[in-house]
């Protein structure tokens, strides 16, 4: 997608409110085909030019950096030298770099020749290619990853003296031709907004697109990460290993059918596709994007199971990581469980399983139930009673402050008012008194 003629009216505001870039619309959006874009095959090359000693001339016509050949100009143009001296271009060029040093983009004022390159004209004013009031401008914003070599764009020299604006300026320009958009972020140089005049760097955070209020980005959706994005796009600096880490549940937990499978990847670059796999069948596919969780089927039955998590980054890079879940099964009256306790509708482990019913603990997350009771200094898992306030063998239903809940006892189920080895009464977490249920949201 080609999206825009992109001009930059640069003025300093003294709030953080639109002014320094303004943009002209000129030409239409191209999408190419769809599918899932990985490193750019583009250059990485962004050539500084400052048209020493003599100015740059700019023919029209498409796009070509090797021969000067630009899209917006109509008739040929003459850019005048850069007239800050030497030490501002090298503290230009300097801050052009660190703009980019996250990624792998490679900052020169060294002519590439006829090696593939992207370039800033940083020279001469605005009235000379027929952009008069502009402070810079790009030819147009490409999307869906289809990036063009030997695009130039331009930043006006001599039109601008204020030096962190011109880095401003050229970072800003010279991203837009690798596909990022206008963003409402102070701090990025792909803003309108000031304060400050001297941009940190490229944000790695979610900005709303837009130059003073909130719009749809050119290339769709309505907010953009320039870091993650030219990350993805171009890749880091100095790629490292990606891994991938199966966050929930745990190695060896104990879990009820429909389990949610949560995973983070280790990686500096976006995950474009990740897979569930219970036991070697694929159960379900996420996109770049998505959030990184998953569902498992509701169906799975009791007993072991094996949890694998394969994913790919924009680099194209395989991780993946694998779990075994013990899965309740499911239990009734009339279908009792082989092994465990029947309570809510599955069959959970005993106490000599860690954090099965009746099993000490000392905190929710150390119970299959989620549930555990404290008295004083320790604690036991616990779940609600059953209808009828019904719970398994070995348990009894007693009152924790309005919740009924089952606690090891002698009686064989049912529910207890009384006696030696059972709490009379189990108050809720937060009162303060003999034993607290800590309840987790759910």
């Amino acid at each position: 997608m080609r999206a825009a003629l992109l001009a930059a009216l640069l003025a300093l505001p003294a709030v953080a409110s639109a002014g320094p870039f303004h943009d002209v619309v000129k030409y239409g959006a191209r999408h190419r085909a769809p599918g899932t874009a990985a490193f750019t095959n583009v250059s990485h090359t962004i050539y500084l030019n400052p048209c020493l000693p003599n100015g740059c001339v700019v023919r029209p016509g498409n796009d070509d950096a090797k021969t000067d050949t630009s899209s917006i100009p109509q008739s040929q143009a003459t850019l005048t030298a850069w007239p800050h001296g030497q030490t501002a271009w090298n503290n230009l060029l300097q801050c052009v770099r660190d703009m980019y040093a996250p990624f792998d983009i490679q900052v020169t004022d060294v002519d590439p020749g006829n090696a593939d390159h992207f370039e800033v004209m940083v020279a001469g004013n605005a009235n000379a290619i027929g952009v008069p009031g502009a402070g810079g401008v790009a030819p147009f914003v490409p999307c869906d990853g289809a990036l063009e070599n030997n695009i130039i764009s331009f930043v006006f020299a001599a039109d601008i003296s204020n030096q962190d604006f011109l880095c401003w300026a050229a970072a800003q320009e010279s991203s837009h031709v690798f596909g990022l958009d206008h963003e409402l972020n102070a701090k990025d140089p792909m803003t309108y907004l000031t304060p400050p005049i001297k941009k940190p760097g490229f944000q790695n955070e979610a900005s709303d697109c837009g130059e003073d209020t909130p719009r749809a980005c050119f290339c769709g959706g309505t907010k953009q990460n320039s870091y993650q994005y030219l990350m993805d796009t171009f890749g880091p600096s100095n790629l490292e290993p990606a891994t991938l880490a199966i966050t929930s549940p745990k190695d060896g937990a104990w879990v009820k059918p429909g389990f949610a499978v949560r995973f983070e990847s280790m990686s500096q670059l976006s995950v474009t596709t990740a897979s569930l796999k219970v036991d070697g069948t694929q159960a379900q596919t996420i996109g770049q994007g998505d959030p990184h969780v998953f569902n498992t089927p509701a169906t799975l039955t009791g007993g072991d199971h094996l949890v694998a998590v394969d994913a790919m980054d924009t680099g194209s890079r395989s991780m993946s990581s694998s779990i075994t879940v013990h899965v309740m099964a499911a239990c009734s009256a009339s279908a009792p469980c082989e092994t465990g306790h029947c309570l809510g509708g599955y069959c959970l482990p005993g106490a000599s399983v860690d954090g099965g019913l009746g099993a000490t603990c000392d905190s929710n997350d150390d119970c299959v139930t989620e549930t555990c009771g404290l008295t004083g200094a320790s604690g036991l898992c616990t779940d609600d009673c059953d209808a009828g306030n019904k719970c398994p063998s070995g348990f009894a239903c007693v009152d924790a402050g309005g919740t009924n809940v089952c606690w090891p006892s002698d009686d064989d189920g049912g529910c207890s008012t009384n006696g030696s080895d059972v709490p009379a009464s189990l108050p809720l977490f937060g009162l303060g008194l003999l034993v607290l249920i800590v309840r987790r949201r759910r």
